[in-house]
């Protein structure tokens, strides 16, 4: 068997033995021609090497095994509270985003061809009812959304610590994995103008109602907001044909 880690010379010390095989088994035995979702290759490495030069202290947190036709990336998170999930890093917004509980449910979907990319989910068109991220998700066990709920809690505790793209990085995490009863915690930040459209498109996904006036509030300054906003509940007044924020 060949050691794909080896060829690609990825230090294996932050993985577990479980990871190390799953990957080398992938690598191994699945082909991967008709596939948009693979491991890293030495055909991309010197791409992949550039794009980590660039996001040094961004990838420190993770092992970024795979990527995509778009030069996105997946990784598996190898410290703190996410330790073991799976990241989906994009080419045009370089934030940390986990899309999966752990490396079999990713492959998993990988295989039976439930995703195609490895663009982070864009939550706001995600639907709930026939969604292949286990996060953000509807459908959890009651162990599932007990881990979750303590997860969750740490990264908003964490947030509370942290300035700038750091917070905003925790907080986007926290936005993923929060079940619907913490979701009611991201008022807090919800005139974040970077925040701003990821809480609105979490409120869709969980059919979460903000308090109408807060919702009018955000349409009155940002145009581009409502309609997402009236499917939220957001009712402004309408003077003959013109709504008035």
């Amino acid at each position: 068997m060949k050691d794909y880690f080896k060829l690609l010379q990825i230090d294996t010390s932050v993985l577990t033995t479980d990871e190390i095989r799953i990957v080398n088994d992938w690598y191994n035995n699945n082909k991967t021609e008709d596939c948009s979702i693979s491991l890293r290759s030495l055909n991309t490495q010197e791409a992949y090497h550039a794009f980590s030069k660039e996001n040094k202290e961004l990838l420190s947190d993770f092992c970024i095994l795979w990527e995509d036709e778009e030069s996105n990336y997946a990784g598996i998170c190898i410290n703190g509270i996410m330790r073991g999930k799976i990241v989906f890093i994009s080419h045009d917004n370089q934030h940390p985003i986990p899309v999966f509980r752990n490396i079999d449910s990713f492959l998993k979907a990988v295989k039976n061809n439930r995703i195609t990319d490895l663009y982070p989910p864009q939550v706001e068109y995600l639907s709930a009812t026939n969604n292949p991220f286990d996060y953000p998700s509807i459908n959890r066990t009651s162990l599932e959304l007990e881990q979750d709920s303590s997860v969750a809690d740490m990264l908003w505790n964490k947030a509370a610590m942290e300035k700038d793209d750091a917070m905003i990085d925790t907080i986007l995490s926290f936005i993923q994995i929060a079940t619907l009863q913490q979701i009611p915690k991201l008022k807090q930040y919800i005139f974040d103008d970077t925040l701003m459209g990821d809480i609105l498109g979490i409120y869709k996904f969980y059919g979460y109602k903000e308090d109408p006036n807060v919702l009018l509030q955000i349409g009155k300054e940002n145009k581009h907001f409502r309609k997402i906003l009236k499917e939220l509940g957001a009712t402004p007044q309408k003077i003959l044909w013109i709504e008035k924020w």
